[in-house]
């Protein structure tokens, strides 16, 4: 009897000490199963914190609060420092057709004179928009499209430069802030250029529709006159009415701007009136109304 007891006994015990490590082996695994889980809180914190931090310190394009002001007697000084030579001046090639990507010649056949183009035949479909600086050379045939709805480009020659990544922040922070169009692929381009170079021998090629100047060097300021002279609803591409100019991001603080069309005026410096009653009243702000500029052109469908 107590034999038996004595093994009932030691049973019980067996039975204790497997039920005590079944239950150290629960929370063993439960505590597992929480490290787990806060390792991964932890890291996805950690990656959301340093992504904010990385945007912080190095990406991103700025959200402009104020309109970027330009004066043009800088830019001219700019121009000349920077040996730009204008080539052609609002003169854009007649040949406006369009030809499908599949049966597009080659630039070299179609593009005869002054390279990168400023106008002239093109693809049927506009070049998607780049935010910022392409890495590789553009399809001169498809930009020239972006180029007849308003869009600037500035072509450069990585041997003779380094400014790209300057450039191409350029581009981004102006896109950003309103002149990138994507229904009618207007934008600001930048993009390397060297099959077959930029024809002039310089190192920085701006082009508008009807429009090139080529400079020995990139300076900010003449990048911004050339965008605020000749993007969108500011130059003479056919169809500008899909690169309207946005107001308040980029201007010129000394020169007139036609009511009509927000454009710069040629030769006009800005005076102060002066006497207010000689002023025409344009409302409580001050500002007269634009209205909407209208091309003999109809924008086309594509």
């Amino acid at each position: 009897m107590a034999e038996r007891e004595r093994l009932t006994n030691k049973e019980r015990r067996a039975q204790s000490r497997d039920e005590r490590k079944r239950r150290e082996a629960e929370l063993a695994r439960k505590r597992k199963r929480n490290s787990l889980r806060n390792g991964l809180i932890t890291a996805a914190v950690v990656a959301v914190v340093g992504a904010v931090l990385l945007q912080a310190f190095i990406g991103g394009p700025a959200t402009l609060d104020d309109a970027i002001l330009v004066n043009s007697s800088e830019v001219e000084d700019a121009r000349a420092a920077a040996g730009c030579e204008m080539l052609v001046d609002r003169e854009p090639l007649e040949d406006r057709s369009h030809f499908e990507a599949n049966a597009a010649p080659s630039p070299d056949a179609i593009y005869t004179d002054v390279r990168p183009t400023h106008s002239g035949p093109h693809m049927l479909q506009t070049h998607p928009i780049v935010s910022s600086g392409a890495n590789s050379q553009l399809d001169e045939r498809s930009t020239t499209h972006n180029l007849e709805h308003g869009a600037v480009i500035v072509w450069h020659d990585p041997d003779q430069t380094d400014a790209g990544g300057e450039m191409g922040d350029w581009s981004e922070t102006l896109n950003a802030n309103g002149f990138a169009n994507s229904r009618g692929g207007a934008a600001i381009f930048v993009s390397p250029y060297t099959d077959p170079g930029i024809s002039s021998g310089k190192a920085i090629a701006f082009r508008a529709w009807g429009v090139a100047m080529d400079c020995d060097s990139w300076d900010e300021d003449v990048a911004n006159g050339f965008v605020i002279d000749h993007y969108g609803t500011h130059g003479i591409a056919p169809e500008r009415p899909l690169g309207p100019y946005p107001e308040g991001v980029l201007e010129y603080e000394d020169v007139e701007v036609d009511d009509n069309t927000d454009a710069p005026v040629d030769g006009q410096l800005m005076e102060e009136p002066e006497d207010d009653a000689d002023t025409e009243s344009t409302g409580d702000d001050g500002d007269a109304e634009p209205t909407e500029e209208t091309t003999e052109d109809e924008p086309a469908d594509e």
